[in-house]
């Protein structure tokens, strides 16, 4: 049984061109920017940076077309919610509402009793009423929203595949620089693979990124353009219910390694050590079975993006990741 590798994200929050270098000493498979949350001033920084230390460009991953709409709060510091707390949400700047979301189809798709997610489903709330353009929601759990976190509706194909001409002009721009590996979110067939490998006909490499219930309809056809996916669990969990993901990983995991595709499996991996220094059962049985699984990589996600602390996470990571191929091994 092999040790998979790993895929760390990073963010300006914890990564300083100090941060960088270190990270370089953990011998990592791959560097992974969201430009959904990263600006591209600093996207360059980490390049030019990368660049200069000598990690292989092809080895960094970009992920684009990342559409997922994100919330104005009208409290920047972000909103504390309680179980039960009321708040609204609208398209334009209104006496009483708490968050401003300038995106039309939220407000064509949400109906009464839907239920909104914020992030990858760490806070969850009811409609409890929708009325022009203005959507008043209840929480269904204690947490806090920060500014700019991103929302959908449970159980709706709320994401479509979308590059529109100015992110091409600018993940173009970058790849005429730094000729590094593209993620595409919220991939929906292969024929968007052939699209965006002649649009980016400078990237290393192009990775779909498996989220959508759609994607899955049509994994043989991602699969046919592809040498490695990325199985993205959060939004693909909220699509299809996080309850058949077990059982959906493993199917993409056979055909891949059927199809000679390399996998890399991501979300929620050690999403506890965000806030514990010891992580969950689940999780290192997660782990465990992956390894037996044979998938290539483990992605780091909010896990070190999120983190102010990211290199205790990839402490953890690496004894968690690497223990269950040891034992087996004895």
């Amino acid at each position: 049984m092999k040790t998979p590798q790993l895929w760390v994200t990073i963010d300006k929050r914890g990564f300083s061109k100090e941060g960088l270098k270190k990270l370089l000493e953990y011998n990592i498979a791959g560097i992974r920017m969201n430009t959904g949350r990263c600006p591209y001033t600093w996207i360059y920084e980490v390049l030019e940076e990368l660049s200069r230390l000598n990690y292989p460009l092809s080895q960094i991953l970009l992920d684009i077309g990342n559409t997922k709409p994100r919330l104005h709060l009208t409290e920047t510091n972000g909103m504390e919610l309680d179980n039960g707390s009321l708040f609204s949400i609208s398209d334009q700047a209104k006496d009483g509402v708490n968050a401003i979301l300038p995106h039309k189809r939220f407000f064509e798709e949400v109906n009464l009793n839907d239920i909104v997610y914020f992030g990858d489903g760490e806070i969850e709330a009811v409609v409890e009423g929708v009325h022009q353009n203005t959507v008043t929601l209840r929480s269904l759990s204690g947490g806090r929203l920060g500014n700019h976190v991103a929302i959908g509706i449970k159980g709706k194909e709320f994401f479509k595949f979308l590059i529109d001409e100015k992110e091409i002009a600018e993940v173009n721009s970058v790849l005429h620089r730094f000729p590094i590996s593209l993620i595409l979110s919220f991939i929906e067939s292969g024929d968007n693979l052939v699209w965006a490998k002649k649009v980016f006909p400078h990237a290393a490499s192009v990775i779909p990124k498996i989220e959508t219930g759609t994607a899955v309809s049509n994994i043989e056809s991602i699969l046919a353009q592809s040498d490695t996916i990325f199985v993205g669990r959060g939004d693909l969990g909220l699509s299809l219910g996080i309850e058949k993901i077990g059982i959906i990983q493993k199917e993409i995991i056979q055909k891949a390694q059927k199809a000679g595709c390399k996998i890399s499996i991501g979300t929620g991996t050690l999403d506890s050590l965000k806030w514990s220094q010891i992580p969950l059962r689940a999780e290192i049985i997660d782990i465990t079975n992956s390894c037996l699984e044979g998938i290539d990589y483990i992605a780091l996600t909010s896990e070190t993006a999120a983190s102010q602390h990211p290199f205790k996470v990839l402490d953890l990571s690496l004894i968690h990741i690497s223990e269950p191929t040891r034992l087996l091994s004895i």
